[in-house]
């Protein structure tokens, strides 16, 4: 099978070979979050915002409307939670139509899918929006939900602009004037001009070195500052530090049961529903 590898999972081996590994190849359920469905349904109401026919941006209260029925509520530890992310969410979007309503324009493209063909690996991705301005150039855009920037050097050493450039490239033989992450929570851009040649050459070496790590199998732990919110700390074998090698292997077993069960509760939540729609469905798939 052809090693298919999006910007979040080469940065994810680059970060932690391991968790690539959990994610990717083992296939353990990343749980969900909060933070993974408030992200996701401000994405899914700017999708609707700027995914339109006519030149004219819908109104304020049509937006929060959206958002509203675009909302996913997995992962939040009680209503009152939900509620306190939600109500973040409104402002966060009236914050940003307020800032952006005036200059309204369709963009090129919006949630725009790539796949693109490399050197053993293909290389696929999402671009949030394209737009093309005025003066005729284009500007990528990548909405962010981090609540601060991150450091200037982690910025301008991240792939995922670098990728979007190759990707219009390839999508359209254009090469956007501008860059840019919009953190929606602070409503604010930063914004990057277009890699040179001899730095997507970079890129693409960095890529390269991934998708060889991952076809060799080299999937070694690299403990970081970002280990305590990593998805898979209940089974990483670098979480426990007494050394006691049979209390590691219990703990982890313990979790990937606890996993399988939470699995196998989901599943017969999608049968019974199944089942309401269908009552022969279990009887078809037994028989297949």
């Amino acid at each position: 099978m052809e090693l298919r590898l999006s910007y979040t999972a080469a940065s994810t081996y680059e970060r932690c070979p391991l968790a690539y590994r959990f994610q990717y190849v083992d296939g353990l359920e990343v749980p969900p979050s909060p933070y993974l469905s408030f992200g996701r349904s401000l994405h899914a109401a700017l999708e609707w915002f700027y995914g339109r026919d006519v030149p004219e941006p819908p109104s304020l209260e049509e937006l929060l409307t959206r958002l509203e029925e675009c909302w996913e509520s997995e992962g939040y530890a009680d209503e009152e939670e939900e509620r306190s992310f939600l109500s973040h969410a409104r402002e966060v979007l009236e914050s940003f139509y307020l800032r952006n309503r005036d200059h309204f324009r369709l963009p090129v493209a919006v949630e725009q899918r790539f796949e693109i063909p490399m050197d053993g690996y293909l290389l696929t991705g999402v671009i949030d929006r394209v737009d093309r301005h005025p003066d005729g150039s284009y500007e990528v855009i990548d909405y962010k939900t981090n609540r601060r920037l991150p450091e200037l050097r982690r910025l301008r050493e991240d792939l995922q602009l670098p990728i979007y450039q190759m990707a219009c490239r390839e999508l359209w033989g254009i090469t956007p004037a501008k860059l840019t992450f919009y953190y929606l929570l602070i409503n604010q851009r930063f914004t990057t001009s277009p890699r040179d040649e001899d730095s997507l050459l970079d890129v693409r070496a960095r890529l390269s070195r991934v998708a060889e790590g991952i076809r060799a199998g080299k999937f070694p732990p690299n403990p970081n500052p970002i280990c305590p919110w990593c998805p898979f700390t209940d089974v990483c074998p670098t979480r426990t530090s007494a050394g006691d090698l049979r209390e590691e292997l219990e703990s982890r077993r313990r979790a990937l049961l606890e996993r399988r069960r939470n699995l196998d509760r989901l599943i017969q939540e999608l049968e019974r529903q199944l089942l309401e729609l269908d009552p022969e469905f279990l009887s078809r798939e037994d028989g297949e």
